[in-house]
């Protein structure tokens, strides 16, 4: 399930937004690999509630990353800010070249704000719009990315069972939504490195997570991917560094608007 490269030429677009702009041309760069960190875990069976609980220890996360986005529009980066609070609150401020502020946003349990500073647009509306809780013009969603930017998979309502303890593979279903859910965890370390959700045998949706390391007791993957197969859309975050349970500045979650910009509220 190889996601194909687009454009390839690579040349500089000076453009770049955070709903739906242009962003800078660069290739997305960096294998993924896995650091020689201590097994996570001692037994295979009790993943599912050791990953829940490894997970339950972040109280605050603040990181800087590069951000990299392949799709059939656009192939490119930018830097990113990320901060998000327990249980359900992430802040994410982009960056171009020079120091260029390319916009921010705030999703929330309810709600998400959007400014995209280049082009002075602001929308703000319900995490569940179907139309606009989108990501940087992509089909990821804003709650899909929510706990994703932590290493954290997206959840069923049911419990994760082992199906196959040889490759690690783990399965649940959702019946509700009618989505299949296969984490393939590392036998050796215990560690998620693959998340995929299904329809009819057909994945919609690749989670990856990469290169852990482990930040005072908590393990962390440093490069986490989004993959959506049919639209050919990848999202990739490569982290620099990590501070976690940290206190924050919640004021840096307020995203002042000038009077001017041009608003989208649908609260």
């Amino acid at each position: 399930m190889k996601l194909s490269r687009v454009f390839k030429d690579s040349k500089s677009i000076i453009i770049a937004s955070l709903l739906g702009g242009l962003l800078l041309t660069a290739c997305a760069g960096g294998g993924l690999r896995n650091l020689g960190v201590k097994p996570f875990l001692q037994t295979l069976d009790s993943w599912p509630e050791e990953y829940r609980s490894n997970f339950e220890q972040i109280r605050s996360f603040s990181g800087k990353a590069r951000l990299s986005i392949e799709s059939e529009q656009f192939n490119g980066n930018v830097s990113l800010k990320t901060n998000w609070v327990q249980p359900d609150q992430l802040y994410l401020q982009a960056e171009g070249p020079l120091g260029l502020d390319v916009g921010k946003i705030f999703i929330g349990k309810n709600r998400f704000v959007v400014y995209n500073q280049y082009n002075n647009h602001f929308t703000s509306g319900s995490i569940r719009d179907p139309y606009l809780n989108r990501f940087m013009q992509t089909n990821i969603t804003l709650s899909e990315l929510r706990n994703t930017v932590l290493g954290y998979s997206l959840e069923p309502d049911s419990p994760k069972l082992l199906s196959n303890r040889t490759h690690g593979i783990f399965t649940a279903r959702s019946i509700e939504d009618d989505i299949d859910y296969r984490y393939v965890v590392n036998p050796a370390s215990g560690l998620l490195e693959v998340c995929e959700l299904s329809r009819e045998s057909r994945v919609f949706l690749r989670q990856e997570f990469r290169n852990y390391r482990n930040v005072d007791g908590i393990y962390l993957p440093m490069i986490i991917r989004i993959t959506l197969p049919d639209q050919k859309e990848r999202i990739s975050i490569f982290y620099e560094s990590v501070q976690l349970n940290k206190e924050l500045d919640l004021s840096e979650h307020t995203i002042e608007i000038s009077s001017k910009v041009q608003q989208l509220n649908l609260n």
